[in-house]
């Protein structure tokens, strides 16, 4: 059985385009295969997943995690975030995280009404107690 994260960019309610150089840069020391569509990671012999996006395009708008693991993938996701608006959330998790207030006048309304309003968790320690303790 599958699980997913899901990460998205917002600006001014609208999709926000971050460089796809960017956030493949975060992950670069741990692609063990990249394709048009998705790159695997592993972080170690035990931690490893899919990140699905466009690695072709210039610009992504968002991501999605299939199967996410622990190791590193905590810490890549918060500096994925912080290159935009980003909101992260999962189907039964019990926060919306961002990791800067200043994101969330960004969101599309109906995100909000129907996901919750985000928890900030602007440090790397304050995202990864709130991610880590999300279910």
């Amino acid at each position: 059985m599958s699980y997913e994260y899901f990460l998205q960019a917002h600006l001014n309610q609208g999709a926000q385009e971050v460089p796809t150089e960017r956030i493949l840069s975060i992950f670069s020391d741990y692609i063990i295969v990249k394709d048009k569509t998705f790159i695997d990671v592993r972080f170690d012999e035990s931690n490893s997943c899919t990140v699905y996006m466009d690695t072709e395009e210039a610009y992504n708008t968002g991501l999605m995690v299939s199967r996410p693991c622990g190791g590193k993938l905590g810490a890549c996701l918060y500096a994925v975030m912080r290159l935009g608006n980003f909101v992260f959330y999962e189907p039964d998790g019990v926060h919306v995280l961002v990791v800067n207030a200043a994101v969330i006048p960004h969101l599309p309304e109906d995100m909000i009404t129907a996901l919750g309003m985000p928890v900030v968790g602007e440090t790397l320690d304050k995202f990864l107690e709130l991610y880590n303790n999300n279910r």
